[in-house]
C-alpha cells in the first residue's frame, strides 16, 4: 500500500483512486455477468410448446 502524504497535491489521491478502478473494472464486469446469468436463468419464461394457431379468416361474399 502506498503511504499518504500530507502535502501531496489534492489531484494524487484521485488519480490513484481512477486507476484502481481502472484495473479492476473488467473483474467488476465479470463478477456482473455471473450474478445477471444466476438472476435471469432463475426468472426465465417458460418457451412456449408450439407455437399458436392462427385465426380462421371468414371471406367476405361479393
Amino acid at each position: 500500500m502506498s503511504k499518504k502524504q500530507s502535502n501531496a497535491p489534492p489531484w494524487q489521491a484521485i488519480e490513484e483512486q481512477a486507476y484502481h478502478a481502472y484495473r479492476e473494472w473488467p473483474i467488476w464486469l465479470v463478477l456482473r455477468e455471473r450474478e445477471l446469468a444466476a438472476h435471469l436463468s432463475l426468472h426465465k419464461a417458460p418457451e412456449k410448446a408450439e407455437p399458436a394457431a392462427k385465426p380462421v379468416r371468414k371471406e367476405k361474399p361479393s
